[in-house]
């Protein structure tokens, strides 16, 4: 999938921007260099992948499935990745702020297998970590297009190899000269990665330190890859004093960052007094710029942010300080894009350079009709001069033959400059049919982007549909079970209930025989108290007889049923011997 090269905003996918780093390791497992790898091998990787992006389920078990073929050409494994894979963390239009550290991660991943062929140099200047972050800054700019069928090449434009050459070069402190690059780079028909190394060890970097090549590669890389567009010292006010505290600080295309290389007493001071480290830019903050007034300091600005706070900077000098502002401008311009800063960046460059092409062409079709158009009017008037100077010879013969010619001559001046008028307008009207040539081109180009992303929200339409089914059936069936589960526990309460009235008369019969033993177990203590109290002499009983008693009230049924069992088996001298014990008790006690 190809990068627009339009300023409209563009939803990119994880799987575009890793797309030609995949590549480097894709080529590094097809050994045959046929364009297509055995599954076997891409199982192991999507593996790695899907491990690396934390998805939960096994990825690679999907590949099997995908395709009747047991090989896969790039741009298969490419299609199977992104939407297989990639597209657990990737929903499409995520912006890259959220993409970024899967993008370095899956880099240096896709390096890591890839990087045994390409540290094989003759003589090697830039060590492995610089080559590493010119290998991110390669497969951020570089294209891919085929040499021959089914065979890709990962390859840099020459403007962009222009573009990293300059930025090397002056962060190296020398002087670009366009004019050498141009010289060397005309012979070179393919920058690949490779040829790209090996052209800048070769002519650019020779007799250079290597500390001061490795501060070169990191300020290219800080300005490609970590996409740094302003770094340097400013001037912030503290939030809650009117003093200003100078601070290191660099623009990014989504926030404003004041970096904190070591954890320090001062770094959390610092922090205390300026506020937060990490300023978050959106479109909808704005950079205002300070003019400056007697008194106060010099070179002000201040960014206004979403919530309405107000950051107060000033900057060291006045160049720096525009440098700052259109470095804030950028960063709020292209906080929001879902592609990084110089991947547009290159787009444009791009599109600059074909319309240069273009216009180069033109131009040299223009020169070209030119030429033939003035040896065409040379021959003419070398036939002129020949047909004069034989007018002329047959003037001095025939005065009449001479006016004659004369007069043709003058015809066929004005033949030519007709002839002249009509070239130049089908000039022009080749030059209008190829400008509208382009402009068609244009146009079914951008409708066509429209109908892939038609069709690729047609597709996540259809992924969301069958999702819902899935979720639906899945609903009704846990619906089910806990209908299910339900009548199970309204069955069991019902048994749970009998069980509990039945319960509920056994503990009361229980009750009651505990209760009727009690009561005989006191009658007989009571019995054995008196019989214990009463002396074994006989005495006469001072009890009136039956029928003076008078009515006496009767026991309870249950108490006469639990005194008889109690007693039944008693010898009757033995009740008689109580009962006159109980008389002569009852005559003491009514004494």
């Amino acid at each position: 999938m190809r990068l627009t090269c339009s300023r409209r905003p563009v939803m990119a996918t994880l799987g575009q921007l890793v797309a030609n780093s995949l590549w480097f390791a894709f080529d590094a497992l097809d050994h045959q260099k046929t364009g297509a790898v055995p599954k076997s091998q891409l199982k192991v990787l999507t593996q790695n992948v899907g491990v690396l992006l934390k998805v939960e389920r096994r990825v690679e078990n999907c590949i099997a499935e995908y395709l009747s073929s047991q090989h896969l050409t790039f741009e298969q494994y490419l299609y199977f990745l992104t939407h297989e894979v990639l597209s657990e963390v990737d929903d499409g239009s995520t912006s890259y702020v959220g993409l970024k550290e899967h993008h370095d991660a899956l880099d240096h991943t896709f390096w890591l297998l890839g990087r045994h062929t390409l540290l094989q140099r003759h003589y090697p200047v830039f060590s492995e970590d610089a080559l590493f972050k010119l290998f991110r800054i390669f497969c951020l700019l570089a294209d891919r297009s085929s040499e021959r069928k089914e065979l890709l090449q990962v390859s840099l434009n020459v403007g962009e190899v222009r573009e990293v050459t300059r930025n090397l070069v002056t962060s190296l402190g020398r002087e670009w000269d366009v004019r050498d690059f141009n010289q060397l780079a005309t012979v070179i028909s393919h920058f690949t990665f490779p040829v790209f190394i090996t052209f800048l060890e070769g002519r650019y970097i020779q007799d250079t330190e290597p500390t001061a090549l490795e501060s070169a590669v990191d300020d290219v890389y800080d300005n490609f890859v970590q996409q740094i567009l302003k770094r340097g010292k400013v001037y912030q006010r503290a939030w809650w004093t009117p003093i200003w505290v100078k601070r290191e600080m660099e623009v990014r295309p989504w926030a404003l960052i004041a970096p904190c290389y070591k954890l320090n007493a001062k770094s959390a001071a610092l922090s205390v007094v300026l506020g937060q480290t990490h300023v978050p830019l959106t479109p909808a903050a704005t950079v205002h710029n300070i003019p400056d007034e007697p008194g106060a300091r010099q070179c002000r600005f201040t960014l206004c942010l979403e919530s309405n706070k107000l950051v107060q900077l000033a900057a060291t000098d006045h160049r720096s300080k525009s440098e700052w502002l259109r470095a804030l401008d950028a960063a709020i311009h292209h906080s929001q894009e879902a592609l990084p800063y110089h991947v547009i960046q290159s787009a444009t460059r791009k599109l600059e350079h074909a319309e240069e092409e273009a216009r180069e062409t033109a131009e040299r079709i223009r020169r070209d009709s030119q030429a033939d158009i003035i040896e065409n009017t040379q021959a003419e008037l070398m036939a002129e001069k020949m047909a004069r100077a034989e007018a002329e010879a047959a003037a001095r013969e025939e005065a009449a033959a001479r006016q004659a010619e004369e007069k043709r001559v003058l015809e066929l001046q004005t033949l030519r400059l007709q002839l002249e008028t009509l070239l130049e307008e089908e000039t022009q009207a080749k030059r209008d049919e190829e400008i509208v040539r382009n402009l068609q081109a244009r146009v079914l180009r951008e409708e066509w982007e429209r109908r892939e992303e038609l069709e690729r929200l047609q597709e996540e339409q259809r992924k969301m549909l069958a999702e819902e089914t899935k979720k639906r059936q899945e609903f009704e069936r846990q619906q089910e079970e806990k209908d299910s589960q339900l009548r199970e526990a309204e069955k069991m309460l019902r048994k749970l209930e009998s069980e509990r009235l039945r319960l509920d008369r056994d503990l009361r019969s229980a009750r009651e025989k505990i209760v009727m033993s009690e009561r005989g177990k006191e009658l007989l203590e009571a019995r054995m108290k008196v019989k214990e109290r009463t002396p074994p002499v006989r005495t006469y009983s001072l009890r009136p007889v039956r029928k003076e008693r008078g009515n006496i009230p009767k026991r309870s049924s249950s108490f006469n049923t639990q005194a008889a069992r109690l007693f039944k088996f008693r010898p009757k001298n033995e009740e008689n011997n109580e009962n006159g014990s109980e008389n002569s008790n009852g005559t003491v006690e009514s004494n």
